[in-house]
């Protein structure tokens, strides 16, 4: 197989070219920097990637198809088989790198482990940037080299998902999840009991999972999302308290003000006069 057939690299608003066509072709490596692509098998529900995640998809994980909108922005690198098993890390990739994805082929990661992502982005950056010396060189061994830095940081990203030696058992594919469900849902739901049955366990099961994956409850990734929501939303100042309560699905004004208290450390109100102390202009 011709070189630059084994390994494509193409951004999905500047290309023409359909993720559909590659899939049980190539294993697919996504950045996702705007956008969802949902990824469906038969009737079950399906993987998604938000803004803000790595997809790793291996070529034999089963997908009927993706769906995403023409205007998602993502950077997507698609190897051949033969190329990888030809150019992957032996050391971090092998059987442990296949359960992974396997199992886990989503992973959200800006908000979460930002200098992870930062290093990411600079891969695919850098792939970019090459591409077309690498289609004017075709040169194996040159494009291998790409391949293997990428590769080597993915297995970064998992060691920093998994906290524990890499052939111990891996992070839980509820917990990536979880993870997902939080980005797209905490505005309007911040109950582990909610997200539990969005998974079919138990809240105790995935407070168990959380703790084993970070160290942390689950109840602490909800609150994190929501106060980085909660500090856009009463920095722009579009909504009143009342509304803005309303809007993100709170009982009543007063249950609003006590949840920003606990997880910004004051009232709303005294959240927005600092704001307005601070930059008297807006």
């Amino acid at each position: 197989m011709h070189a630059m057939e084994d390994f494509i690299y193409f951004n999905t608003c500047e290309s023409e070219r359909d993720l559909n066509d590659y899939i049980g072709l190539y294993n697919i490596f996504m950045l996702n920097k705007g956008g969802r692509a949902e990824f469906v098998h038969g009737d079950r529900r399906g993987f998604s990637s938000l803004e803000g995640s790595l997809v790793v998809w291996p070529k034999s994980k089963p997908c009927d198809y993706i769906d995403y909108p023409e205007q998602m922005d993502a950077d997507v690198v698609l190897v051949s088989d033969y190329f990888l098993d030809l150019y992957k890390p032996e050391t971090v990739w092998d059987v442990p790198g296949t359960e992974y994805f396997t199992e886990c082929p989503v992973m959200l990661l800006k908000n979460i482990f930002p200098f992870e992502w930062s290093c990411l982005e600079n891969d695919f950056r850098q792939i970019r940037d090459r591409i077309d010396i690498l289609e004017a060189y075709q040169g194996e061994d040159f494009i291998g080299s790409w391949l293997r830095v990428l590769i080597n940081d993915i297995w970064m990203v998992i060691a920093r998902l998994s906290f524990s030696n890499l052939t111990d058992t891996l992070p839980s594919g509820h917990f990536v999840e979880f993870l997902l469900l939080i980005q797209e849902y905490c505005r309007t739901n911040r109950d582990v009991a909610w997200y539990a049955e969005q998974l079919g366990i138990t809240p105790k099961y995935l407070t168990e999972i959380s703790k084993n994956a970070t160290g942390r409850p689950a109840g602490d990734w909800i609150d994190e999302r929501a106060a980085s929501v909660l500090r856009k939303e009463l920095s722009a100042e579009s909504l009143s308290l009342t509304d803005l309560a309303a809007e993100m699905n709170f009982s009543s004004l007063q249950a609003f003000s006590r949840y920003v208290k606990r997880v910004l450390g004051c009232s709303p109100s005294v959240f927005r006069d600092s704001l307005k102390k601070k930059y008297p202009d807006i």
